[in-house]
């Protein structure tokens, strides 16, 4: 909305409830100290009662609304949506991409991606571990161990390697867990979002990485993916307690 429109929608809502809720200034525009303040709470227990309203009327609907993130494989839907929609053939199911994981829009079901911890704290989600998604070590053809057809953790030692921080994947993660009974002999550094830019600094630096199977199409140039013996489990979140 333009400044002229919102200005105008002000003006009519004081004149609706012959109430001043706004004090202008040549400063800006703050609320009324009294009614102003009084209003915003009214307000925002009106979107809230609205939105749960939404939220409890949706068991009654034939529709899923299903997300992954923009970095994940379609893994639980490539395996279960067909399936699901042969024995459910009236349900309505939608799909979405999830770009920021703090915005997860309300009407998201199901939550497919690999790491779900702490990024979805704030969302109500309960989760629920499918299936396990292979660890691999991205790095340059040129590196010495890309020539093996797999590694060990002995294979890492004395090597920089770029892992997800602790706070994402959850310390109860076995991988994790013995990459931090290694060190010193593995030197370990974290990143706590996977994308592009931590692909460029482990160029940069000439760091491994280590990361799921579902992201190793997001590791160019680093085409040697040479497999861990251990693996991650992959999770899907349902936002639906029903």
């Amino acid at each position: 909305m333009s400044t002229p429109a919102v200005v105008q929608q002000m003006n009519l809502l004081e004149k609706r409830l012959n109430v001043q809720l706004f004090v202008r200034n040549t400063h800006g525009v703050t609320l009324t100290p009294a009614a102003g303040i009084e209003f915003i709470q009214w307000s925002r227990q009106i979107i809230f009662d609205c939105q749960q309203a939404e939220k409890a009327l949706g068991k009654y609907q034939q529709k899923i609304v299903f997300a992954s993130g923009y970095l994940n494989g379609q893994t639980l839907s490539g395996r279960l949506i067909p399936q699901f929609q042969k024995n459910h053939p009236k349900a309505q199911i939608s799909f979405r991409e999830i770009n920021d994981y703090q915005q997860i829009p309300a009407e998201v079901d199901i939550l497919e991606m690999t790491y779900a911890k702490e990024p979805l704290s704030e969302h109500e989600f309960s989760f629920i571990s499918i299936v396990p998604s292979p660890l691999r070590v991205a790095l340059p053809a040129s590196h010495p161990l890309a020539k093996k057809k797999q590694l060990s953790l002995q294979d890492l030692a004395a090597q920089d390697l770029e892992i997800v921080a602790p706070s994402i994947a959850g310390s109860e993660d076995v991988m994790l867990s013995k990459l931090l009974n290694v060190r010193p002999a593995v030197k370990l550094h974290y990143y706590s979002v996977f994308n592009k830019a931590v692909v460029n600094q482990a160029q940069l630096t000439k760091h491994l990485l280590l990361i799921p199977e579902a992201y190793s199409e997001l590791c160019h140039p680093y085409r040697s993916l040479s497999p861990l013996q251990l693996a991650m489990a992959s999770t899907v979140v349902n936002q639906s307690p029903n």
